[in-house]
């Protein structure tokens, strides 16, 4: 029997039509599960077929009528700010402060979400005005809007205006104080050399703030030096010890040279020695050696190190150890190689520590790994969370 091409065209035209049909019909309930059953029908774009915006000014009108229901708008317009759609979650949370109808206290909740919508939008200027308003009208929010001032100001990097209003909140937050040293530590950072006493007044307000801050030490310690003051930098970057003993390898080369200065290079050696046993650290440990080798011969270190790597073993020390068992380190490098299949083995042993040991710095808070030392996080903005890498 002979089939009619007509007939085989209206069946090709079905299934094509059914398939299209199925994929709408999947992309349908792909978004009604990625949207969650509890919201709304009219924020599908394919419900009832009204557009969004019409469906939007439904949503606006509704706070003016029931404001039983404002913590549904509010959380509809965080879910609009965390989808990327920024004039909608603006324009319901404004609309929501701006209704009088509404309760003080909604207000100052849709005023705070139209903050957090201008920051997100990078309009950092109406945030500032929104925020300070919030501030200086003793709103509720008040030490939110502070919190929210100081990340802005962090951002724009003023932190003149960063430390005034941190100041203000830390009367009812004491938890602040850290961050406050930290403005104070920048402060002095961008003063010339010349302004050595105003540099002075600022560290000594970051540690009247935090008294561990280890990061107002260094700077304390860097200035004396430079100052001509060896001892009083000694006297600082001590203290760092006692604050974050994980900072010490930032002074290391500083300490030395306060000693040397004083020409006092055998209590670098006790501090040396003593800081290794109590704070286990490859940074330390790199500049005991040779001080090991030159105090005591190569013998001596090498006990020294075995003994220290079986208690805090890590694999700088081990390198150290191999480095050692070579002779000195220049030697090794200059020397022929030995067909002694031990010593070939130590090479080989040295180079693989040096590729494998951990170098930088690791945030401990959100796992940020750089290469040079940050005490704000350029990952998740917290303040001194970066230390050294363990070995």
């Amino acid at each position: 029997m002979n089939t009619s091409p007509w007939l085989l065209l209206v069946l090709f035209v079905a299934i094509a039509a059914g398939f299209f049909l199925g994929r709408m019909e999947t992309r349908r309930r792909r978004r009604i599960r990625r949207h969650g059953p509890g919201l709304p029908s009219f924020m599908s774009r394919d419900t009832a077929g009204s557009p969004r915006d019409h469906a939007l000014e439904a949503l606006l009108s509704s706070t003016d009528t029931d404001p039983d229901t404002v913590d549904t708008h509010l959380a509809m317009g965080r879910l609009f700010r965390k989808r990327g759609e920024l004039e909608r979650a603006t324009r319901l949370h404004q609309r929501m402060a701006d209704n009088p109808e509404l309760p003080e206290t909604v207000r100052e909740d849709a005023a705070l979400e139209l903050a957090r919508d201008y920051l997100s939008a990078g309009l950092l200027d109406r945030a500032e005005a929104l925020l300070q308003h919030m501030v200086d009208h003793g709103s509720r929010h008040a030490p939110l809007a502070m919190r929210q001032l100081m990340m802005l100001f962090e951002q724009e990097r003023d932190w003149h205006s960063a430390l005034s209003t941190g100041e203000r909140l830390l009367r009812r937050d004491a938890s602040v104080a850290p961050v406050l040293a930290q403005y104070c530590c920048e402060l002095a950072t961008r003063l010339g050399a010349r302004e050595e006493n105003a540099r002075r007044r600022l560290l000594h307000r970051a540690l009247t703030f935090d008294p561990g801050c280890a990061r107002a030490s260094i700077l304390q310690g860097q200035l004396e030096r430079a100052a001509g003051h060896p001892e009083r930098a000694l006297r600082a970057y001590r203290r760092v010890r006692r604050q974050a003993p994980h900072h010490l390898p930032l002074v290391l080369d500083d300490l030395a040279a306060c000693y040397s200065d004083l020409e006092r290079e055998d209590e670098l050696f006790d501090m040396l020695l003593d800081l290794s046993l109590a704070h286990p650290s490859s940074a330390l440990l790199r500049r005991l050696v040779p001080l090991l080798v030159a105090r005591g011969g190569e013998g001596e270190a090498t006990r020294f190190l075995t003994s220290y790597l079986q208690q805090h073993p890590s694999l700088e020390g081990l390198g150290e150890l191999a480095t050692l068992a070579l002779g000195s380190e220049g030697a090794a490098e200059t020397a022929p190689e030995s067909p002694n299949a031990q010593a070939q083995s130590l090479r080989l042993l040295r180079a693989l520590t040096e590729r494998t040991a951990s170098t930088g710095y690791q945030c401990s808070q959100c796992g940020y790994r750089a290469t040079k030392m940050h005490w704000h996080c350029p990952s998740c903005k917290h303040w001194n969370t970066l230390a050294p890498r363990s070995a």
